[in-house]
């Protein structure tokens, strides 16, 4: 059966890496057809097998793939149009592993290949995605291998990478999303005139009329203001704003949180002037809201800073000590001695005080101390009650009504560089994106959330903490309060019991427990039929 065949085939993914070599040529033999295979669950799991062989550090697997590099060479480009969405991260892992062997000689084999991982940087699975972006850069470190220096070689891998913008909407969307990768991993081997080239092939992309397109593009800008210094950004500061002014008025509204983003940190960089030259007038009042909020900001921030700073400063402080009238006479008498014998004489009498001094515990009530008890040597105290204090430290910890501390799972919201390193990480498709809406409540600084849906705990939980109110059971409205048997209210329905019918109850699952529960029904309705039968005995004899 099938599963029968995927559950072997998960045994033999666990046991391929520790064969020997002649176990792994059988092996290959009996799966090599099964990587065309219409069924996406058998393709998978062919792919996982031939991954676990690949990434493999045993000398049986490094042999194996050694000698038949032509084969899985063949066999992964034959592959290349029948292979399924579900196989794709696998997939995208076997070539990643198998790339890194490669020589200069198999060039043809790695300019093949890279269409396919373009496509696959918008796959539905996650770690497909990842695994694409990976491949992107083992590409680039490859060609870095196969040309003279760093530079020409990823000169040579951004030219095929070029191919891309002439593509479909998805093709260009998706090449341009591979350059941003690129363009974060390779930045020290792009030289100035290439740097310049790939600005201005993705500028011109701005100014698409696919919002995807567009998407992908201001998500590039955004990398480059974050990774490039002000001197080197500067060179093309005009030609991004020239493809930022000419987007259309549908596109900035589609993308206006993406859009003030992004010119908040040309702000933080170049100032308010160069922009508000280089940009239309219809920016005009965007801009000079981005500068009122980051001038908000700044403000906020620094009282933050002041707050925290001056926080530090009283819990870093000594605890007040009380003198006591002996610590003033002395300090009193100190004072009339000289002034070279004035330290010595002080840490003298200081340390003899503490040695003999002694305090005796007052009784709770209002009765006078009867020194004559024998029991009176136990409130002879060394040390002075009741006069330490200690420095509690505030903590600013929302607490529940009990008492319990009020943990958000939400991640807090990065400031400064740290916020850069999230876009950034986030724009090259290393961090997953975030929700939606948290997103937009990062990138909305100047807004604050309505009071409603703002995090709140209530008491309450599991086990002793579960919430012990019942619901009511169906027809108990109709019970009367005096009295047995059911009533009819004004206005209301017959005193019958109304089961809801709910087709998610038809789970094989729940079908014991909703047995159960027509069982009773009809239980309480026999003791109601037999109830009312003596009734109506009682009253026929009578």
């Amino acid at each position: 059966s099938e599963f029968i065949r995927l559950s072997i085939l998960d045994l033999v993914v666990a046991l391929a890496p520790y064969a020997d070599e002649s176990s792994l040529q059988t092996l290959y033999g009996s799966i090599h057809s099964s990587l065309q295979n219409k069924d996406h669950r058998i393709q998978k799991k062919i792919y996982r097998v031939l991954e676990e062989v690949c990434a493999s550090d045993q000398p049986a697997c490094h042999n194996f793939v050694q000698s038949h590099l032509e084969e899985l060479k063949s066999a992964l480009l034959d592959s290349l149009t029948s292979a399924t969405s579900p196989a794709k991260r696998p997939r995208l892992k076997c070539l990643f592993h198998v790339i890194k062997q490669l020589t200069v000689e198999h060039e043809d084999f790695v300019i093949a290949l890279v269409p396919e991982v373009i496509l696959c940087t918008k796959e539905v699975s996650v770690g497909a995605r990842k695994n694409a972006y990976n491949l992107l850069v083992e590409i680039g470190h490859t060609f870095i291998r196969f040309g003279l220096t760093p530079n020409e070689g990823i000169q040579r891998y951004l030219l095929l990478i070029y191919a891309g913008l002439t593509g479909s909407v998805t093709m260009i969307s998706c090449t341009v999303l591979a350059l941003t990768r690129l363009l974060y991993e390779f930045k020290e081997n792009i030289g100035s005139d290439a740097l310049e080239q790939l600005v201005k092939h993705v500028c011109l992309m701005v100014g698409s009329r696919t919002r995807d397109v567009v998407k992908s593009a201001l998500g590039f800008l955004k990398v480059t203001v974050l990774l490039l210094d002000t001197t080197l950004l500067g060179r093309h500061l005009e030609t991004m704003l020239e493809a930022i002014g000419g987007l259309t008025d549908d596109m900035r509204r589609h993308f206006r949180m993406k859009l003030r983003n992004l010119l908040s940190k040309l702000i933080r960089k170049f100032g308010f002037e160069p922009l508000q030259a280089l940009l239309p007038e219809s920016y005009r009042k965007v801009l000079l809201n981005i500068r009122k909020a980051e001038s908000r900001n700044r403000k906020r921030q620094a009282v933050k800073r002041a707050a925290a700073t001056s926080a530090e400063e009283e819990r870093t402080l000594a605890p007040p000590k009380g003198d006591s009238i002996e610590d003033i006479l002395a300090d009193s008498d100190s004072d009339l001695e000289d002034e070279t014998d004035k330290q010595k004489g002080r840490t003298t009498r200081k340390v003899l005080r503490q040695q003999n001094q002694a305090w005796l515990k007052e009784g709770e009530s209002d009765e006078p101390l009867n020194f004559l008890d024998p029991n009176v040597a136990h409130r002879v105290l060394a040390t002075r009650p009741g006069t330490a204090q200690t420095g509690k430290i505030k903590h600013d910890f929302n607490l529940s009504a009990d008492g319990r501390l009020i943990i958000c799972e939400e991640e807090e919201q990065p400031t400064g560089l740290n916020e850069e390193s999230a876009d950034l990480m986030q724009e090259v498709g290393i961090k997953s994106k975030k929700a939606r809406k948290r997103r937009f409540r990062e990138e909305a600084d100047d807004e604050q959330l309505p009071v409603d849906s703002q995090p709140q705990y209530k008491a309450g939980g599991k086990g002793i903490h579960r919430p012990v109110s019942k619901k009511a059971a169906h027809g108990a409205e109709y019970k009367a309060k005096k009295g047995k048997g059911d009533i009819k209210k004004k206005g209301g329905l017959d005193p019958y019991t109304y089961v809801p019918l709910n087709r998610a109850k038809l789970n094989r699952r729940k079908k014991a427990k909703l047995q159960g529960q027509y069982t009773n029904l009809m239980k309480g309705a026999q003791r109601g039929a037999q109830a009312g039968k003596r009734i109506f005995k009682k009253q026929t004899h009578n």
